[in-house]
């Protein structure tokens, strides 16, 4: 950004950055004058210019509701890690209403044999695209699976795929080891693969929370609208993408506290501010839970808006992705959330829940498999949080965990979708609130 002292944070898949950039932000802290770094973290499909505008915007309206001259001694630091474009997951841009056969998409109430040969051509070159090189057996296997989804061809899909993404059943991350397990097992054995591959064959029939088909106008029940073995093949790769985008974001978090923040040497005290949207919301909360003390730098707050992962992430009861997090920012945690999001509430559940579980409400706060951006946080210690704000008036408090309902400002609009409306003045707002806090 040309009006502020600001820098890129550019990472490779595995959490590599460029020695030099701590240097350079060092100095840019070590100014006279400045007193905050703000880091703010894109989410999925985000290329450098999606960045670029999510950062700029979201900053600009920050900046509109801070006194005169109080952005001057802000440095605010860009990350840029590899969350190429892929396609959301096809059942939640197609789900219909069983109920009242209403449609969220263009994709209309009538049943498909399978998905039609030119999106699931789609998945795959965004598979190969997001995964690069690595992708190329997989993509192999999955063409023979789509057309032969026996036994064999199952496995030979598993294998590959648990190779390209390097599926880890015994990850100390709780929400990968769960994703991974399946997986894991399917790769070990065809059997397990033949079933794996054969439940996913079905479309989704998911029983939806009350409040969750209430906030979206559907009724109690949701479901996809394609059947065979060329969508069996897509949901697997799709719920592929996210795993390694839950992986891929806490390995660059890792590296960004570990790489970055941990070797800045500013010449006076200056307050850190950590900023996520939907997958960099995870991905600035690996960093916070790796968060150790460093000279001059007091890790201030943490802002996640509208979080693309688990919302028991925070939690001791449920052994928690991040569980170090409570308790180390000096100043707010905040969270904004809702269920007009419907990649939180929908897509993520879904992407989710390789168990096929869907006997449960679908994306409320009872959901094993809810998101941050849908509900907030959940399972957390007694006395750690502030009641669940659904107000504009906004006055985060400091060593607290402050949930913010944003039903009314957090909303799909005639240029967004709901999850990706948060360059918004009022969400501008809230962050100006929490910087300032």
């Amino acid at each position: 950004m040309s009006d502020v002292p600001s820098i890129w944070l550019e990472f490779d898949e595995n959490g590599a950055i460029d020695a030099g950039v701590v240097a350079q932000l060092t100095a840019l802290l070590s100014k006279p004058g400045i007193e905050d770094l703000v880091v703010m973290s894109h989410g999925w499909k985000n290329d450098r210019n999606d960045a670029a505008k999510l950062y700029g915007t979201l900053w600009a309206n920050a900046v509109g509701n801070m006194p005169a001259g109080r952005a001057d001694k802000i440095v605010v630091a860009g990350v840029l890690w590899p969350a190429k474009a892929f396609q959301t997951d096809f059942d939640a841009a197609a789900i219909t209403d069983v109920g009242t056969q209403g449609t969220l998409s263009a994709s209309g109430g009538a049943s498909v044999s399978d998905l039609p040969q030119q999106e699931f051509d789609a998945v795959l070159a965004d598979f190969a695209s997001f995964l690069g090189p690595s992708a190329a057996q997989t993509i192999a296997a999955a063409r023979t699976a789509a057309q032969h989804l026996n036994p064999d061809a199952s496995h030979d899909l598993a294998k590959h795929a648990a190779a390209a993404v390097q599926v880890d059943a015994h990850s100390p991350d709780k929400e990968l080891r769960v994703d991974a397990t399946r997986v894991a097992r399917a790769a070990a054995d065809r059997t397990e693969a033949q079933f794996l591959l054969g439940s996913l064959t079905t479309p989704p029939v998911l029983k939806l929370a009350p409040k969750v088909g209430g906030a979206m106008g559907l009724s109690s029940a949701v479901h996809g609208l394609f059947t065979g073995a060329r969508a069996a093949v897509g949901r697997f790769l799709n719920q592929l993408t996210y795993y390694e985008m839950k992986k891929r974001a806490g390995v660059v978090g890792v590296s960004l506290t570990d790489n970055v923040l941990r070797k800045l040497t500013p010449s006076h005290a200056v307050r850190l501010h950590l900023v996520g949207h939907s997958f960099g919301g995870r991905l600035v909360t690996a960093a916070a839970n790796r968060w150790d003390a460093v000279p001059n730098l007091e890790l201030f707050s943490l802002t996640i808006l509208q979080g693309a992962y688990s919302h028991n992430a925070l939690s001791h009861q449920v052994a928690g992705a991040f569980p170090k997090v409570v308790g180390k920012p000096t100043g707010p945690i905040v969270f904004t959330h809702t269920h007009n999001d419907l990649a939180c509430t929908l897509a993520y559940a879904i992407a989710s829940r390789f168990s096929r579980d869907t006997t449960q409400g679908v994306g409320d706060a009872s959901d094993e498999f809810g998101a941050m951006g849908a509900n907030g946080p959940q399972k957390l210690e007694p006395g750690v949080s502030e009641p669940d704000n659904a107000t504009q008036q906004f006055a985060p408090k400091r060593g607290k965990i402050n949930t913010f309902l944003a039903d009314q400002y957090i909303m799909k609009t005639a240029q967004s979708d709901a999850h990706n409306n948060v360059t918004n003045p009022i969400v501008g707002k809230l962050l100006a609130s929490v910087i300032q806090a």
